[in-house]
């Protein structure tokens, strides 16, 4: 059913006769007729009362009549809401991110940029950085958040947003707590604790441990955790030794629970990306928060 038949169907009820109508919409009589009983083959039913000098509707047109108007109505409200989606800053800011952009990072951004912008409403959707990376190319969401360096695909740009370290931790107690550094072969010995294989954070340390001539295979994973907070309490607990992000270990370093690791000659540094098609249409609430992230971008380790 074409949307603009039942306008033309409006105008002919509010003017009385198809020269009106025709004179209104600076279209045809019969361009006017064909709408009408276009629209009545469409719905299977008769409109106008046919038999009538004056125009008359049918019961069938009374009713959808009321369908018309209603959908003028809520067809102008749509428009309303959709120019305000694209004009003014509201409206809910969907994120994907990966754990370390999620937990530790976008809290503070969000705060700042929601205190700026109280109309808005905010989602972090938490996954991995391969999953943040394919929720950005296919389109599920406008932005994205990850700890891996993002593919060169065209039309999908990308800025740092916050720079970090990688760091061994382990619990106060630990044996290698009292050494003022470790070799890798050191820590071989011991039991990990490690992020799933599709973190960004795992990807980085197995990097790292094979450009130094160690396969990551000799590390003594007991434990796979889904998230950096998961992986710092079960080194709290003793559960074993975890390399992790500089900048989620910070609280539980400050507050002793847990301790440094430093390892000669290994030093891993990594960087969070936001993701996002520049060319698509977005609205105006994710171009402001994409300017607003980007100058933000001084989180550092």
């Amino acid at each position: 059913m074409n949307l603009n038949y039942l306008d033309t169907f409006r105008e002919l009820v509010r003017l009385g006769s198809f020269s009106a109508v025709a004179k209104f919409l600076s279209i045809s009589q019969p361009a006017v007729s064909f709408q009408i009983q276009k629209l009545e083959s469409d719905l299977g039913t008769t409109l106008i009362d046919r038999s009538q000098k004056k125009l008359k509707l049918t019961d069938a047109g009374h009713m959808v009549l009321v369908f018309a108007n209603t959908v003028s109505e809520e067809y102008s409200q749509l428009q309303n809401k959709l120019d305000r989606l694209k004009y003014d800053i509201i409206g809910e800011l969907r994120l994907a991110a990966s754990t370390i952009p999620a937990e530790f990072l976008l809290p503070v951004l969000l705060g700042e940029f929601m205190a700026i912008h109280p109309d808005i409403t905010a989602r972090i959707d938490i996954m991995d950085s391969a999953t943040v990376i394919d929720s950005i190319k296919y389109g599920d969401y406008k932005l994205g958040f990850c700890g891996t360096t993002p593919p060169k695909i065209e039309g999908l740009s990308s800025f740092v947003l916050a720079s970090d370290k990688i760091i061994l931790v382990s619990a106060s107690d630990h044996p290698l707590v009292s050494k003022k550094t470790v070799k890798l072969s050191d820590i071989a010995s011991y039991s990990f604790i490690s992020r799933e294989v599709t973190s960004g954070t795992r990807q980085s340390i197995e990097l790292a441990l094979s450009k130094k001539n160690f396969n990551p295979r000799q590390l003594k994973i007991r434990l796979v955790l889904s998230n950096t907070e998961a992986v710092l309490s079960a080194v709290e607990s003793g559960n074993g030794i975890a390399f992790v992000s500089n900048i989620g270990a910070k609280r539980s370093l400050a507050l002793g629970s847990i301790k440094k690791i430093d390892v000669a000659g290994l030093s891993i540094h990594r960087k969070f990306y936001c993701i996002y098609y520049g060319k698509d249409l977005n609205s105006r609430l994710v171009e402001e928060f994409l300017s607003f992230a980007r100058e933000k971008s001084s989180f550092s380790c």
